[in-house]
């Protein structure tokens, strides 16, 4: 080319750097936009998978019930979440039950289409999830809805959907900060570049070649990738360092993010396996518990027992004190059965006052003198509000698990009915159902 034989040295030399550096700053530039635009919206998609998947299970029993006030408290805890607009529980007719906040997105069609917890549209400036409720019936209470032995366990039943639509704001914000900040050290780069281009010159080579090679390692996911320093003038050097310290805080923001989502889908786990008021795992948890116990005592004969737990004498303090009372009876009540048990026993709160315990590995003159020693704690507790005190006790339901239960639901059937001879033989005391169970029924 003629025109590069007409240029000075110094021409060329500046040209000789500002060149590579100006792609290497546009490879680097490109590869932090790209990766911190995709991670910042896959935190999105996250979070609102994360917000239905915990609304989905936690909305069953108000949509099947018509709970508005136990879905409005839900809707509350969602549209607390970060970027949350809209948050919408629909029942099968797919009616709005509850709706908090205005859609911007309102194609019903794919949110029906959900088979599980799933983006459903990105558009408008927000994005939008939706999940299916699901029924997972289990009988205690109810008798005629107990599987008989030999019939299959009801199947999951879309009663419901949940929908939740968030905002891209914050997305948009994140990316125009990583736009600013690459344009920023793309000019400081290059100014710097430009002002000491002769002293670089004979240093060049090596240096930028591993700066390339940084910057390829990035951008197929190394994220530890660190360049050498060493080498050249003081000002490639700091190039050098200018280029770790980027590296770093994609690497700790990276890190950061990861954290965040973990911790925020964790919590939200939490609580869907936990009762809000004790603390204690919530009827999900304890169906899944008391299936893996059934099913342990299948394989390996581990058996136990379970205990279900109903409290005598616990309107009176509702009806007298107010449900604030009942409620601090209800936490008390819990802290007594935790610390009566073992620690391998599992405590669940189930219903209003009803608790279920499950005994691992116990033989049943074991169970049976843990149950006595909890219906005597919860006896000896005394309740104190404002000055009265009252004293509750517990009706305990006891059936063993072994090798000849046939299903959880067998065995919450034979628990269930203990429960109901040891109120109706005067409360207060410890029932173990010596029926095989499954069979007979509770009277009405």
């Amino acid at each position: 080319m003629r025109w590069g034989r007409d240029l000075s040295l110094f021409q060329r030399l500046l040209l000789l750097v500002l060149i590579p550096v100006s792609l290497l700053t546009a490879m680097i530039s490109g590869a932090y936009l790209s990766r911190g635009t995709r991670l910042a919206e896959e935190a999105v998609r996250e979070r609102g998978i994360a917000i239905v998947s915990f609304l989905a299970p936690a909305a069953e029993y108000g949509v099947i019930s018509g709970n508005a006030a136990n879905l409005q408290g839900l809707l509350a805890a969602a549209m607390a979440q970060q970027d949350v607009r809209v948050a919408a529980i629909y029942d099968r007719s797919r009616s709005p039950i509850i709706l908090s906040g205005t859609p911007a997105l309102a194609d019903f069609e794919r949110v029906v289409a959900a088979g599980g917890p799933r983006l459903v549209e990105f558009g408008a400036g927000r994005f939008s999830f939706a999940a299916p409720v699901l029924s997972q019936p289990v009988a205690v209470d109810d008798v005629n809805l107990v599987a008989r032995p030999g019939t299959a366990m009801a199947e999951a039943d879309v009663v419901g959907w949940v929908y939740v639509e968030l905002d891209t704001a914050s997305y948009l914000q994140r990316r125009r900060a990583i736009v600013v900040f690459v344009g920023a050290l793309a000019i400081v780069t290059l100014v710097l570049t430009a002002l000491f281009a002769i002293r670089l010159a004979r240093s060049v080579g090596e240096p930028v070649d591993r700066l390339a090679d940084a910057v390829r390692r990035m951008a197929a996911g190394d994220l530890e990738v660190r360049v050498p320093l060493g080498g050249g003038s003081p000002e490639l050097r700091e190039l050098q360092q200018g280029f770790n310290v980027m590296a770093r805080s994609i690497a700790d923001a990276h890190y950061n993010l990861q954290v965040q989502i973990k911790e925020a889908t964790g919590h939200l786990a939490y609580q869907a396996m936990h009762d809000p008021l004790t603390g204690l795992p919530n009827r999900r948890a304890f169906e899944l518990a008391l299936e893996d116990a059934v099913q342990a005592s299948r394989r390996a004969a581990d058996h136990g027992a379970l205990c279900f737990i109903d409290l005598d004498r616990f309107k009176r303090v509702n009806d007298l004190c107010g449900h604030a009372a009942g409620d601090a009876l209800l936490q008390q009540i819990g802290d007594v059965i935790r610390h009566t048990v073992r620690a391998q026993d599992m405590i669940c709160r189930v219903g209003g006052d009803e608790f279920a315990l499950i005994l691992r590995g116990c033989a049943p003159a074991d169970a049976r003198r843990i149950a006595d020693a909890l219906c005597r704690a919860i006896e000896a507790h005394a309740f104190d509000w404002e000055g009265e005190i009252f004293h509750v006790g517990a009706s305990v339901g006891m059936a063993r698990i072994d090798d000849h239960t046939r299903s959880p639901s067998d065995v919450l059937k034979a628990a269930d009915l203990a429960c109901y001879e040891a109120k109706r033989g005067g409360r207060g005391q410890v029932v173990e159902h010596r029926a095989a169970p499954g069979a007979g029924g509770r009277p009405d």
